[in-house]
């Protein structure tokens, strides 16, 4: 960067708005409280919703902790049924979640993936299985996992996966492994479960999805999609340039490069049509009524969409209210899931009816049936919002977004407006140009030095000191909320940026180039 002056931001100034910019925080905080507030990333599963904060740590929450799903060393009649996330215990540097109907796994940041929850099939994957018979002389065992469990001798993962009573893991050199309900013949002719992870015969996978029974949909790195048809590995013909896909209750979706969703049935066996009706056609059809997408998941009930602009639509079955338009109207054409934008994750699965995501704000919603974590136990049908903690502020209604370069930066305070100004953090952008910041907190004064350039400000003060000589501001650096603010118009005459702001999106563009 070379700090300049005189670069004047014309269409800021036309649409009247003052944009101003944090630059560093007046109250210094501990990384602890920077990465503590806020989700990174969700999961959901039958009956158990999972998320990683900012921090690593995971949460989880649902309808039961019968079986430990929680993870909090609680299991059977007893173990408490919270309504808000609860920590999983022992576990952190958490990296990917994932959850089947009452069990939860994740990968570490090592590679090494954790299990706990419900263990009937062994999908714990501790060479053990829970015996639920009783009577005819047969012991009765629990052998559910209250507390994450690592699997042995498996490592490299990058993303895990939970089916009812499966799991499975994805490792770096694209193998794919699963264990827990995945049967096979003894030598005395009786089934037997693995319950430990055994290679499929997959090779260079990138995602996988499951919903109902066997309905597994398994994503090579080529965009080609690839099940199980009765034993037999089944490419899924009509699809190619496929970047996600996502299995549901009856129908499954693959989404391609061009923005497009594809439906077709269970196994790749009959299609849907646009109006998520089930037909006889033998391949893949495009849904009708919805594009730009750029991810897909899929409920019990039907598909989950993610589009470009940040929206989230759904269709399909609208038992649970996992559509979030306010009731549980059914829905054969995608409708759009209500007050969500600037969404950038979304979460379902085949096996359930609720739905969440996560925004760029790193707040997360969740909409659907049972407990969607927000406290109350009834279904919701419009999306409701999660705390990360206790003491964490309503997030704003309006979320304004920040571009440099056409890249989405996140803050740990996010934009916001004030007394009609836009007020957008910038540390990361003077961090991001390698500008060093200091804040003298004897005399409230801020200071930013690249090379042989200088930029001081003082708060309160409306003129600013530029390599010696005084700039006045269209107002004086302010601390709201611990950071201080100071008009954009001076931060681009300074950095030598230009700056516009698209009022339809709440969205401003920062261009170095």
């Amino acid at each position: 960067m070379v700090i300049q002056s005189k670069i004047l931001v014309k269409t800021a100034l036309a649409l009247g708005l003052m944009l101003s910019f944090a630059i560093t925080s007046s109250i210094p905080k501990t990384h602890a409280e920077e990465t503590q507030v806020g989700w990174k990333d969700i999961a959901v599963g039958g009956r158990v919703s999972l998320g990683i904060k900012n921090d690593g740590s995971v949460w989880a929450w649902g309808e039961t902790n019968r079986n430990g799903v929680f993870g909090n060393g609680e299991k059977g009649p007893s173990a408490t049924n919270t309504k808000f996330p609860t920590q999983v215990k022992e576990l952190n540097d958490v990296i990917s979640i994932a959850a089947g109907s009452e069990h939860a796994l994740a990968v570490k940041k090592d590679g090494t993936v954790w299990v706990w929850g419900d263990n009937l099939g062994g999908q714990v994957g501790d060479g053990m299985q829970t015996i639920l018979e009783t009577g005819s002389g047969k012991m009765v065992t629990d052998n559910n996992r209250a507390l994450p469990h690592q699997v042995e001798g498996l490592t490299h993962v990058v993303s895990v996966w939970g089916a009812w009573g499966k799991s499975y893991a994805i490792k770096d050199d694209g193998t794919l492994w699963a264990w827990g309900g995945i049967y096979y013949k003894k030598p005395d002719g009786s089934t037997g479960t693995y319950t430990y992870p055994v290679q499929l015969r997959f090779q260079n996978v990138s995602s996988i999805s499951t919903g109902f029974g066997d309905n597994l949909l398994v994503l090579d790195k080529d965009g080609t999609v690839w099940t199980i048809d009765r034993g037999a590995i089944v490419k899924i013909g009509g699809l190619s340039d496929i970047t996600a896909v996502a299995a549901g209750g009856v129908n499954s979706y693959a989404l391609q490069k061009d923005g497009t969703v594809w439906a077709f049935g269970s196994n790749g066996q009959g299609a849907i049509d646009g109006q998520n009706l089930a037909t006889s056609k033998s391949a893949p059809q495009k849904i009708q009524g919805i594009k730009d997408i750029v991810d897909i998941r899929a409920t019990a009930g039907g598909p989950l969409y993610l589009k470009k602009d940040g929206t989230v639509w759904a269709s399909g079955n609208n038992h649970g209210g996992q559509l979030g338009i306010g009731s549980y109207e059914n829905s054969d054409v995608p409708v759009q899931v209500k007050n969500l934008m600037k969404v950038t994750k979304i979460g379902a699965h085949g096996t359930g009816f609720r739905s969440m995501a996560v925004r760029e704000d790193g707040t997360l919603w969740s909409w659907g049936s049972g407990y969607s974590g927000d406290g109350t136990e009834w279904y919701r049908t419009e999306p409701v919002w999660i705390k990360s903690t206790d003491d964490e502020v309503a997030p704003q209604t309006t979320l304004i977004s920040v571009r440099l370069d056409g890249t989405l930066l996140s803050f740990d305070q996010q934009p916001t407006i004030i007394n009609g100004s836009t007020l957008v953090p910038l540390r990361k952008i003077f961090e991001t140009f390698g500008t060093v910041v200091t804040w003298d907190a004897t005399t409230s004064t801020i200071s930013a030095t690249k090379g042989n350039s200088t930029l001081t400000l003082i708060v309160g003060n409306p003129t600013g000191i530029l390599n010696g000589k005084s700039i006045t501001l269209d107002a004086p650096p302010t601390i709201v909320n611990g950071s201080t603010l100071v008009p954009v118009r001076f931060i681009t005459e300074s950095l030598g940026t230009k700056v516009a702001w698209v009022p339809e999106t709440q969205t401003v563009n920062i261009l170095t180039k």
